[in-house]
């Protein structure tokens, strides 16, 4: 994912982040048996950016007036409605899932997985599972052309991800993932290459497809009852096919958890830093980009009664600043929503 896709990830990683994701796997269930969740509800996004057409709802312009400009600001409200189901082998502790897991909802990481958790005692969980989207997102397939409208074009991914949780019964969490990114139709400076603005051997430069590579490490602290900080630290290799957008990727989140009876609580924030492999043949220059981000997440359990039923509200902000104005993002959203756990 480049970092103009990435602020889609940030609305909903800073939304509703590390909730789960950060925080140990949920234990498998000590009986056999069919168990999972279903996550609904709505939310409203404002986000700019010059690149991403959106999944549901508009998030940028179709159409804009210069490829040397800011993107506009433009606002979407969407419902949302997801899950996931597993099923528990209790005498051998394993358990087989399907469908988009509430860690990865948390990260609004929305690719399906199919995969396998297994308990190894009071050495953690492994797990690994095959990742594939569901929902594709839409970008522009040439994101370069102005004062006309943008075809779009649907980006998906499919890959595989291997962890290991609470390592050796501490609070180390371990994960790695690999996805192969693909578009419908990559066109990237198409129009440009057609103006005589850049050459074709140039064009291929700015190819957006390519291998998405994921190393993850967090650690989970219990400062006292109730009171969890999760730092986590994330290596992105990004080796694109335009090696003007292939990149390296290091980031950091930290989280504060805190739960009381019914209630809890998370704030996060986040900051990455992404380096270009080449000079960007449109602006002479190779691409650097800072983004720094912060949420706010509340739940409130066993709604009108019933364990299983949850609501949830958040507020987030993101914002990604790149040495080229093209490429400068911002996100801001809110969510509200229930979760429903059988």
């Amino acid at each position: 994912m480049n970092h103009v896709y990435s602020a889609i990830a940030l609305i909903g990683s800073f939304a509703f982040s590390t909730l789960l994701h950060s925080a140990p796997l949920k234990p498998i269930p000590k009986e056999s048996g069919f168990s999972g969740s279903v996550v609904g509800g709505a939310s409203a996004v404002e986000y700019s950016s010059n690149l991403v057409a959106g999944t549901s709802g508009k998030l940028s312009d179709q159409t804009i007036k210069s490829i040397n400009a800011d993107p506009e600001t433009e606002s979407s409200v969407a419902p949302f409605i997801t899950g996931e189901v597993n099923y528990t082998f209790a005498e051998s502790r394993t358990q087989a899932y399907l469908g988009v897991a509430l860690e990865d909802l948390v990260r609004y990481d929305l690719a399906f997985q199919l995969g396998v958790k297994q308990e190894l005692s009071k050495k953690g969980i492994v797990y690994g599972a095959f990742l594939f989207s569901a929902l594709p997102t839409e970008v522009y397939a040439d994101p370069y052309v102005a004062n006309v409208a943008r075809a779009r074009t649907d980006r998906s991914s499919t890959g595989a991800r291997l962890g290991w949780q609470n390592v050796l019964g501490t609070g180390l969490g371990l994960e790695v993932s690999s996805r192969e990114i693909e578009l419908d139709e990559e066109n990237a400076g198409a129009d440009l290459v057609t103006n005589n603005v850049i050459t074709a051997d140039e064009q291929t430069l700015l190819n957006r497809e390519g291998t998405q590579t994921e190393v993850t490490v967090s650690y989970l602290f219990r400062i006292s009852k109730g009171h969890l900080v999760v730092p986590e630290l994330n290596f992105d290799r990004f080796d694109l096919d335009g090696k003007a957008r292939a990149r390296d990727r290091m980031g950091a989140t930290l989280a504060y958890f805190y739960t009381r009876s019914t209630w809890s609580f998370v704030g996060t924030l986040f900051y990455s830093s992404s380096d270009y492999d080449e000079l960007n043949p449109i602006y002479g220059k190779k691409e650097e980009v800072d983004t720094i981000g912060a949420s706010l997440v509340l739940t409130y359990g066993q709604l009108f009664g019933y364990k299983d039923l949850s609501v949830f509200g958040s507020v987030a902000a993101a914002e990604s600043d790149s040495n080229i104005d093209f490429y400068d993002q911002d996100a801001s959203s809110a969510m509200l929503g229930l979760i429903y756990q059988f």
